[in-house]
């Protein structure tokens, strides 16, 4: 299966006539990170001004097991699961509206989530199934609409106007294309944003790449350590990372197996705004490998940590990940104290 996409994207790439490069502005940023120059923590109050709670009410019935990526679009909460519950839809109060868990070979289902976005303009979830070579489609309650076949294997995608997809493989294999594009509801590709290739570089991680910003995402190319600005027409680099801790590339062209991770560094998470970045880095050390990364883009200060506080009410949470709702709402999981079953978020209202 792996071979048949390989060989269409590259005869698709081939002949692909139409692109637009990757584009650095005059002045980047650029961010140097030392993840072992750490603070006491990262305060809640030097990003939020207030914090809200809600409570995803699943009717006692534990079927979270973590969540994977999560989205919000004005009174709809929509979560992928880390295993087998699918998708799960909520109202913005916390009221389950549908499961979406349609394992199977039918029309309406899916052998396996690969990727899920949603269509804020239609109010759709698109799910991305690359073992059936499809992407199923769903309304917010849950009900299937349809299903389009597609050849094209990616590890995210956004549904931009007219069913138009911008896609993303960041996969560093050197016979596997590489970089952004968009293509239409029949897989041709429109146009194509070109990235630097790195020279065989066999090393790639896979995590949550994307911020979904209406008609465009924020993507961390973990290859580069840069962050950019995608939009169906070009990429801009808005952050040039220079982190110390980044894995050397002769040891990347090397066989990922092979190679000795300890006193390394990847990005492991990020979420964006218009006043701050915040950045989560997974350190390959003995102990506590997480490092969060706080830039503040008035003042240009960064502080890192392994610990981000809650001091604006003492509400705390061991999660390793602040999820990025929008350009003005961050949330985060809260540790199940009570048993019950039901997920706690904690809503990060930014300054």
């Amino acid at each position: 299966m792996k071979n048949n996409h390989i060989t269409y994207l590259l005869l698709l790439f081939i002949g692909l006539a139409v692109s637009c490069s990757q584009e650095k502005t005059s002045n980047v940023p650029e961010l140097a990170i030392d993840l072992d120059d750490t603070k006491d923590a990262i305060l809640y109050s030097q990003f939020a001004k207030s914090l809200d709670y809600i409570e995803l009410n699943t009717n006692d019935s534990c079927i979270i097991s973590g969540v994977r990526n999560i989205f919000l679009d004005d009174d709809t909460l929509i979560l992928l699961d880390r295993k087998k519950a699918g998708i799960l839809i909520f109202t913005s109060e916390g009221k389950l509206v549908n499961q979406i868990n349609h394992y199977g070979n039918a029309p309406e289902e899916f052998i396996r989530i690969h990727a899920f976005t949603i269509d804020p303009i239609l109010n759709r979830i698109h799910i991305l199934d690359t073992f059936s070579q499809k992407i199923n489609i769903y309304n917010y309650n849950g009900d299937f609409i349809e299903s389009i076949k597609t050849t094209l294997y990616v590890r995210d995608f956004a549904i931009l106007k007219d069913g138009i997809r911008l896609c993303v493989l960041p996969f560093y294999e050197k016979n596997l294309p590489y970089g952004i594009w968009t293509v239409d509801r029949e897989d041709n590709i429109i146009k194509k944003i070109n990235f630097d290739i790195p020279k065989d570089d066999k090393f790639e991680f896979v995590n949550l790449y994307t911020n979904l910003s209406d008609q465009a995402f924020y993507y961390y190319d973990r290859n580069w350590d840069n962050l950019s600005y995608v939009t169906k027409d070009t990429a801009i680099v808005k952050y040039q990372i220079n982190l110390k801790q980044r894995l050397k590339d002769d040891l990347r062209k090397k066989d990922p197996e092979t190679i000795p991770l300890q006193d390394f560094a990847m990005m492991w998470g990020f979420s964006n705004s218009s006043n701050f970045l915040l950045l989560t880095y997974y350190y390959y050390v003995e102990e506590n490998p997480f490092r969060w990364v706080l830039y503040d883009k008035e003042t240009h200060e960064l502080t890192t940590s392994t610990t981000v506080i809650n001091d604006i009410d003492h509400v705390q949470s061991s999660s390793d990940q602040i999820f990025y709702l929008s350009d003005k709402v961050w949330c985060r999981i809260l540790d199940d104290e009570t048993n019950n079953c039901n997920v706690q978020l904690q809503i990060i209202n930014l300054k």
